[in-house]
């Protein structure tokens, strides 16, 4: 089974993200290699997507995240141009178990509904219960099952 491990520093940043933007899901990305580590927030504009167009897009960002497309973009092009990896992925459920939804899953297979669009990559979701962190769980893809699975998660 994988195991997932993050330093201290990188999970210290994205609870305080999970906090400072609830009511709201938070999300971004955890790039590095073995010798870096770095967070890399992204906004969420479910929000303004939903305000937009509600049918195409009910939920608003209590319950749903969508990554700002150029945000997300930038740090796929830094992590290509830097010779990093993607390490994780995160996001958090305001007042909500930390999970793996269908949602979650759609997403994270969003090329293929097989097979996730970064493989190699650990999910990390963060219950976030009134407005302070509860847990955090992360999740990596079994690729004998097709699914995401919860695996241990290390802070260094």
């Amino acid at each position: 089974m994988k195991t997932a491990s993050i330093r201290r520093a990188s999970m210290d940043a994205i609870v305080a993200q999970g906090e400072r933007e609830f009511p709201f899901e938070c999300c971004g990305f955890i790039i590095g290699d073995d010798a870096v580590e770095e967070v890399r927030p992204i906004a969420n504009i479910q929000n303004a997507m939903h305000a937009k167009d509600p049918a195409a897009f009910p939920r608003d960002a209590r319950t749903a995240f969508l990554m700002e497309p150029k945000e997300h973009l930038a740090v796929m092009n830094e992590v290509d141009r830097r010779k990093l990896a993607l390490r994780v992925v995160y996001h958090s459920h305001p007042d909500h178990d930390a999970y793996f939804s269908a949602t979650d899953r759609a997403q994270a297979c969003s090329f293929d509904p097989t097979e996730p669009d970064y493989p190699d990559t650990v999910y990390i979701v963060m219950s976030i219960r009134a407005g302070k962190f509860a847990r955090a769980a992360a999740f990596a893809w079994d690729s004998e099952k097709k699914e995401f699975a919860e695996t241990p998660l290390t802070i260094s």
